[in-house]
C-alpha cells in the first residue's frame, strides 16, 4: 500500500511536464496541504515499516563530576559543588565556609573574608576518579571576568582571566577560582571536551551520548532530577538552567531534558518530586506542552518507590498523608499518599496538555508484591484519594533478578571458594523468581486493564549491610558481571519479559562504575562495549527492533547512494532541490547536515542508524533505506 502511495506521488509531483490540467490543480491542493499530507504518509510508514517488537527504555545515571557518563561537550555542566578552602593553601581540603554566590552559582568576590575566618577561595572538581574513563587531549578553557584560576592535578597553570585557551588533560582536574575582582566577577567557565571546542556552541550534548541513546525508545530520568529523598518543594526551587553545574541538588534543569528528548526524538519518562507542589506540577505541565516536541510521550511517575522504607519519601508521604486524615501504618499512609498524588499529577497534566494521548499515567509499585499493586491500584479508583477518576494507563514493577545471591554466597560461607562463573550459575537459578514476579503482576495489571511496563529492571548482584564491605566478594560480584556467560542469562532474562509481557522494559542504569554498592550500569564507561549486559541488549533487543529490509524494493542508485548505507549518503538529481525535509519512520523530524556538492547532487549526513527514512519535498518523495 506504502509504495503505490509513494509511485502515485512519483508520478504527479516530480514530472510536472506530464500534468493535465486537473492533475495540476491536484498538486497545487497538496502543496497546500503539505503538513497534513506529511503527517499521514508518516502514519502510514510507521505502521507498515515501525518494527520496534521489543520496547526498550534506560535509566539515565546521575549527572556528576564522577560519573562516567559524559553528558556535555561542556565538561564544567557535571563539576561539583564549591569547594571553599583558605585561600593561603593552610588548612584543611574543605573548611565547610559558606561563599556568597551570584545567580549562576559564580562566587561575588574571591578571596572572601567574612571578618572571622581566614579569607577564602573556591575549587570545584571536574571527571573525578574515574581513571581512564577521562578523555585526554587538548580541552578548551573559556573564563569570562576578571580574575585568576588554576588547574591541578590532570592539568596545570595558573590563567589570568578572562581567557581563552587550550589546555592539556591528562586525567582528572580541579579547578580553583584564586581571584576574582568584586566589580568584574568570573561569572562563567567552560572546559570543553577535544572533539568539540569548535562546535560547542552548537552542541549541547556529547555525540558519544546521543549515539548510545539510539537504539532506545524511552528514556528515564529519574537520577537526573535526583528524585530520591528529594526536597524540591515549590517552582522556585527546580534545578536552574543557566548555573554553572547540573549537578545540582535538584537535579538537572528540565529544560535540558526537554532539549535533549527534543534532539534525540525519544520518549520520556519524568519523576515529580514527592513534595511538589500543586503550583510545580502546574508549572511543569505547561512547560512540557509549549516545550516539547509534539511527537513524543511522556511517562508520568509520582516519585519513585514511594513505598521503599530506604528512601525518605516513604516516610514524608505517610507523614503528608496524615495530615490530610489518612489512617493506618505508616505504610499503608504512604500506599494512599502515592495513590492520591499520582491521580493529582494526572489530572493537572491531562488538563493542560492539548492531546493527553501523549501521557501515560503510570502506577509504579513492587515487583515482588502483587498484593500491594492490587492495593495501590485499588486505592487509585478510589473516589477518596482520586476525585476526578482520572484513569491510569500502566502498571510499572522493577522485577530485578539475582537480589540475593551475593548475601547467600555469604550464608553459605563460600566466599574464598566460590567461581565467577558459579556466580553466574546462581544469577541464572534465580530467573525464576523473577519470573514469578512478572507472571503475577502481569495478572494484576490484567485483571485491572493496565499495560504492564518495567520502570527498572535487570540484574542486582549485590551485597547488603555489612556484607557490603566484604572486598572479596565485591570484586568477585563485579568479575561476574562483566563475564561473557553473563550475556546469555540477559538474553533469557529479557526474552521471557518480552515472550510474557511484550511492553516496555526500561533498564537500570546506563554508564556507571561498578562498586561494592553494585553494579548497575549497562556499561561501566562509555567505551565498555563489549559488556555482556550491553551485549545481550544488542543481540537479544536492539537487532529485533532493527528492520530487515530484504523484502522491500530498494530505491534507484541513480537517486540515493550507497543504500543501505552508514550515516552519509548521496542524491543525484536531475535538478536543485527547492525544499529537503528528513522524518525517521515515526513522523518525527531528523536534522541533517547538507552540502550541495553540485547541482543537484547533495551530500546528506544524518545520526539515526538502521532505520528506515522517508525524504519528503513535494518535488521529490522518496523512501531512503539505511
Amino acid at each position: 500500500m506504502f509504495k503505490v502511495i509513494i509511485d502515485i506521488f512519483e508520478v504527479i509531483i516530480i514530472d510536472n511536464n506530464v500534468l493535465s490540467p486537473c492533475q495540476f490543480n491536484l498538486i497545487q491542493l497538496i502543496q497546500k496541504m503539505k503538513s497534513l499530507i506529511s503527517k499521514l504518509l508518516f502514519l502510514l510508514c510507521s505502521c507498515v515499516f515501525a518494527q520496534v517488537n521489543k520496547p526498550i527504555g534506560i535509566n539515565l545515571s546521575f549527572v556528576n563530576d564522577y560519573s562516567t557518563e559524559l553528558v556535555f561537550t561542556d565538561a564544567f555542566k557535571q563539576s561539583r559543588f564549591w569547594i571553599s578552602a583558605n585561600a593561603d593553601n593552610s588548612g584543611p581540603w574543605s573548611t565547610g565556609i559558606d561563599i556568597p554566590l551570584n545567580n549562576k552559582g559564580f562566587p561575588i568576590q574571591i578571596p572572601y573574608d567574612n571578618g572571622v575566618d581566614a579569607p577564602q577561595k573556591v575549587r570545584t572538581l571536574l571527571l573525578w576518579d574515574i581513571g581512564n574513563a577521562v578523555p585526554t587531549g587538548q580541552y578548551r578553557l573559556l573564563v569570562e571576568g576578571t580574575g585568576q584560576v588554576e588547574l591541578k592535578f590532570g592539568a596545570s597553570g595558573v590563567y589570568n582571566c578572562p581567557i581563552d585557551t587550550y589546555v592539556n588533560v591528562s586525567g582528572s582536574v580541579s579547578i580553583e577560582i584564586i581571584n576574582s575582582d568584586i566589580n568584574d566577577p568570573i561569572s562563567d567557565i567552560k572546559f570543553i571536551y577535544p572533539n568539540y571546542s569548535q562546535n560547542f556552541q552548537q552542541k549541547t550534548f556529547t555525540d558519544e551520548f546521543l549515539t548510545f541513546l539510539d537504539d532506545f525508545q524511552v528514556i528515564r530520568y529519574m537520577n537526573w532530577v535526583q528524585t530520591n529523598n528529594s526536597n524540591v518543594e515549590t517552582w522556585n526551587q527546580r534545578a536552574k538552567y543557566d548555573y554553572f553545574t547540573q549537578a545540582q541538588d535538584a537535579g538537572v534543569a528540565w529544560e535540558y531534558i526537554i532539549e535533549l528528548a527534543n534532539l534525540s526524538q525519544k520518549n520520556l519518562w519524568i519523576n515529580i518530586p514527592h513534595k511538589a507542589d500543586d503550583n510545580y506540577i502546574q508549572q511543569l505541565a505547561i512547560m512540557f506542552q509549549n516545550q516539547l516536541n509534539p511527537n513524543l510521550k511522556i511517562y508520568l511517575e509520582y516519585s519513585n518507590e514511594v513505598w521503599n522504607g530506604i528512601f525518605s519519601q516513604h516516610y514524608e508521604a505517610a507523614q503528608l498523608a496524615s495530615a490530610l486524615g489518612y489512617t493506618g501504618t505508616d505504610w499503608e499512609r504512604a500506599w494512599k499518599y502515592t495513590a492520591k498524588r499520582s491521580a493529582d499529577v494526572f489530572s493537572v497534566f491531562q488538563s493542560v496538555f492539548s492531546d493527553d494521548s501523549r501521557l501515560v499515567k503510570v502506577i509504579p509499585s513492587q515487583a515482588a508484591n502483587s498484593w500491594l499493586s492490587n492495593q495501590l491500584i485499588t486505592f487509585f479508583n478510589d473516589p477518596i484519594y482520586n476525585p476526578t477518576q482520572v484513569s491510569a494507563d500502566a502498571l510499572a514493577i522493577a522485577p530485578y533478578f539475582a537480589g540475593n545471591v551475593a548475601n547467600e554466597i555469604v550464608a553459605d560461607g563460600v566466599v574464598d571458594t566460590i567461581t565467577i562463573e558459579e556466580i553466574v550459575d546462581r544469577m541464572e537459578a534465580s530467573l525464576s523468581d523473577a519470573y514469578q514476579y512478572i507472571t503475577s503482576s502481569k495478572q494484576v495489571s490484567d485483571s485491572h486493564s493496565l499495560d504492564l511496563i518495567s520502570y527498572e529492571g535487570g540484574q542486582h548482584l549485590v551485597g547488603t549491610g555489612g556484607n557490603v564491605n566484604i572486598n572479596d566478594l565485591t570484586q568477585k560480584l563485579i568479575l561476574a558481571n562483566h563475564h561473557p556467560d553473563l550475556e546469555d542469562v540477559y538474553c533469557q532474562y529479557l526474552d521471557f519479559w518480552y515472550n510474557t509481557v511484550g511492553e516496555l522494559f526500561a533498564h537500570y542504569s546506563s554508564h556507571r562504575i561498578y562498586s561494592k554498592w553494585g553494579s548497575w550500569g549497562v556499561k561501566e564507561t562509555m567505551d565498555d562495549i563489549t559488556n555482556p549486559k550491553y551485549l545481550a541488549l544488542q543481540h537479544c533487543v536492539f537487532d529485533d527492533n532493527i528492520l530487515n529490509t530484504s523484502n522491500f524494493e530498494q530505491p534507484s542508485e541513480s537517486f540515493v547512494f550507497p543504500n543501505p548505507n552508514s550515516g552519509t549518503f548521496y542524491l543525484n538529481l536531475d535538478k536543485n532541490l527547492e525544499e529537503f525535509e528528513i522524518y525517521n519512520i515515526w513522523g518525527q523530524p531528523i536534522k541533517p547536515q547538507i552540502s550541495k556538492i553540485s547541482k543537484g547532487y547533495y551530500e546528506v549526513t544524518v545520526k539515526e542508524k538502521g532505520v528506515i527514512f522517508c525524504v519528503i519535498n513535494f518535488k521529490v518523495i522518496k523512501v531512503i533505506v539505511r
